[in-house]
């Protein structure tokens, strides 16, 4: 028998890991339950995990994929980064291969869009409605552009204009709930358009299906109820029959704060948690943020001593910004205020980041000084805000450090640092 030579070796190796990598990438769109289980509506709503179809169809221009900690499909062009960290159930669906990114990417009707429904990759879910009705459709996606932002809703392979695409806008880089149908007048969409009427009791199929490639879509609600609104990861799954798998293991986001805070040796922190919290107004909110219970009270203040070594340093007050109104923040050092600060509304109901932060720079401060932080907290004539905060960050040469905070991390203003 002839030994193989090098150039055929190589060939085989090569088919055999496109094989195995098919494989595995065919197993991540593949559902995790079968046909009998059933999710229900109850009291006018009903909330789905995407990865939980039971079956996808006409999957042979795109499919959807499945990305949780342990689950990164390879297939094709994807230049997204992992978005498993606020996902709910730590896991969710994008179709792929991504090949249209940007706008300067050829557009091909049929193949990465079509503004067909039901054509390209069609997710199917068996849902039992015990009240009819017209149920107005909530998706949880993260969008990072304007070719990723759309999607198409259909009902007992149904697909009426009131499921037509379904458009994103606002929100971009993180996971937003949107309920809104692009119209040739109204780009980003107008509310209450998107909604799938229930004419009778009984198990029906809620569908969706590709609009744009490289969509990414987490989670669904459906509700009866034209105010809701949805807050964070929405309701909790029920079920009329069957039983889903156990939960994706969970993907810790690294805090924020504590990230930019070990950026640098240059740079000291003191977190919100480290101030006192007795007979001050505030409490702690989770494990990172001081805030004030708005039935209680509408401003509290602590005050703490700066321990570190005396000079002139940049401020950074790493504040949280809230959705329903605008807290104030204002910071003293000795009773001698250096300022105020309001971080900009958000649409979620919190949220962090640089562009919630605010610089003072070459401020004298001296050890022993009193630092102290004056939370006021805001509305949006109907909720009132928490005035969290999540500390002050400190660093003796803010500007020297910012190309290194650059390429360690971009979630940190220039001069953020103290």
């Amino acid at each position: 028998m002839r030994p193989l030579k090098l150039g055929n070796i190589v060939t085989i190796l090569f088919t055999f890991t496109c094989l195995f990598l098919e494989a595995q990438n065919d197993a991540l769109s593949l559902p995790l339950i079968n046909n009998a289980l059933t999710f229900e509506e109850q009291n006018g709503s009903v909330a789905i995990e995407v990865e939980y179809f039971y079956l996808q169809s006409l999957t042979q221009k795109r499919k959807w994929f499945r990305t949780s900690k342990e689950e990164l499909p390879k297939m094709g062009r994807d230049e997204d980064k992992l978005h498993v960290y606020d996902a709910s159930n730590n896991a969710y669906l994008e179709i792929l291969p991504d090949e249209r990114v940007t706008h300067d990417d050829k557009l091909i009707h049929g193949e990465n869009f079509t503004n067909e429904p039901g054509k390209i990759a069609v997710l199917s879910y068996k849902i039992k409605f015990n009240t009819p009705g017209r149920y107005y459709v909530w998706v949880g996606a993260f969008s990072t552009g304007g070719e990723d932002n759309g999607l198409h809703i259909g009902l007992n392979n149904i697909w009426l204009e009131n499921g037509r695409q379904m458009q994103w806008c606002t929100g971009k880089n993180q996971w937003t709930w949107e309920s809104k149908q692009r119209t040739n007048e109204i780009h980003c969409g107008v509310p209450h358009k998107i909604y799938l009427d229930i004419h009778k009791k009984g198990i029906h199929t809620v569908q969706f299906s590709m609009r744009e490639d490289g969509f990414e879509f987490d989670k669904f609600i459906l509700t009866n109820d034209t105010n809701y609104i949805p807050v964070e990861k929405g309701p909790e799954t029920t079920l009329a029959q069957g039983e889903l798998p156990a939960s994706f293991p969970e993907v810790k986001m690294p805090s924020y704060f504590s990230t930019i805070a070990k950026a640098s040796e240059e740079i000291k922190s003191i977190a919100a948690q480290e101030f006192p919290v007795k007979d001050t107004n505030f409490y702690k909110n989770g494990k990172n943020w001081l805030a004030i219970n708005p039935k209680k009270h509408e401003q509290a203040t602590t005050t703490t001593t700066f321990n570190f070594q005396s000079d002139h340093y940049d401020i950074i007050f790493v504040g949280v910004a809230e959705n329903d109104g605008k807290s104030t923040f204002t910071i003293s050092i000795n009773d001698i205020e250096i300022g105020s600060y309001s971080p900009k509304l958000t649409q979620r109901l919190f949220e962090e980041g640089k562009k919630f932060n605010t610089l003072w720079e070459n401020t004298a401060l001296n050890k022993g000084d009193k630092i102290t932080v004056t939370s006021k907290i805001g509305s949006d004539g109907e909720k009132w805000t928490r005035g969290r905060w999540y500390g002050k960050i400190y660093s003796k040469r803010a500007i020297n450090l910012l190309p290194k905070l650059n390429t360690s991390i971009d979630l940190i203003k220039p001069t953020i640092l103290i």
